[in-house]
């Protein structure tokens, strides 16, 4: 008997019987086809090259966006342009125009203030206190109407014949004397008191006259125009006393 070899052939010598089948093939049979991978691999062979691909395409993407960033933040404003990518206002714009969009570094753009502050803005000023002016003093009627038994006592007598303002002169020292507590008058004498006289007995005419009164007695006024209080606001030596509704009076 012929001696049998049940050895197992050789690994290297299988996969090459395998790789090729032709030449082991009988002559005039088509050579049999490479086997295929099972299905398994081959789903994850195309994982595979799909994932390589999107991180070529995001690397990509990456380079890109800094490459524009590095450009845009060192090129300088474009003169030829209308000065609106950065911002910058043209010559001659007028000074409360609305500021123009603004180039961020991500390549936005921002909007504009709709509303800016007027450039030149007056300052507010305190509104002016009005000062109210204190009412005149009442220094009596100019022609005032006498009784028969009233006296007055004349402090001073201002003509209106020696170029003065010989009513505003009377008012006014009337109105000291009735702020320091004396009832002093103003009154314009043109001869309508038959009481009032000069000393030649000749009525007085055109002339204001500071008295004090009416009382009811000479002495009575006599001794106010003598207070110290009156003389303190008016100094006067002679108080001469009238009255002017009785001719016979004085």
């Amino acid at each position: 008997m012929t001696p049998v070899d049940h050895r197992k052939p050789p690994a290297r010598a299988a996969r090459r019987h395998q790789k090729t089948p032709a030449a082991q093939a009988p002559a005039g049979q088509p050579a049999p086809r490479r086997s295929e991978p099972p299905p398994g691999r081959q789903r994850k062979a195309q994982r595979s090259h799909s994932a390589v691909g999107a991180a070529i395409v995001a690397a990509a993407a990456l380079v890109a966006v800094f490459a524009f960033i590095l450009t845009k933040g060192s090129s300088t404003p474009d003169e030829s342009g209308d000065g609106l990518r950065l911002g910058v206002v043209p010559d001659g714009g007028a000074a409360g125009a609305p500021a123009a969009p603004v180039a961020t570094a991500d390549g936005n753009t921002t909007k504009a203030d709709r509303n800016p502050a007027p450039a030149n803005t007056a300052p507010k000023t305190a509104p002016k206190t009005q000062t109210s002016t204190p009412p005149p003093v009442n220094t009596g009627a100019t022609s005032p109407v006498f009784k028969r038994g009233q006296w007055i006592a004349i402090l001073d007598k201002y003509p209106t014949d020696v170029g003065m303002d010989a009513d505003q002169t009377a008012k006014k020292a009337a109105a000291k004397l009735i702020k320091a507590g004396v009832p002093a008058k103003a009154m314009l004498v043109e001869g309508q008191y038959p009481g009032l006289a000069d000393s030649s007995m000749e009525p007085i005419t055109d002339t204001w006259v500071l008295y004090l009164g009416p009382g009811k007695s000479s002495e009575q006024m006599l001794d106010l125009c003598l207070d110290p209080k009156t003389q303190r606001a008016y100094p006067n030596s002679a108080c001469p006393t009238y009255e002017p509704a009785d001719a016979s009076g004085g």
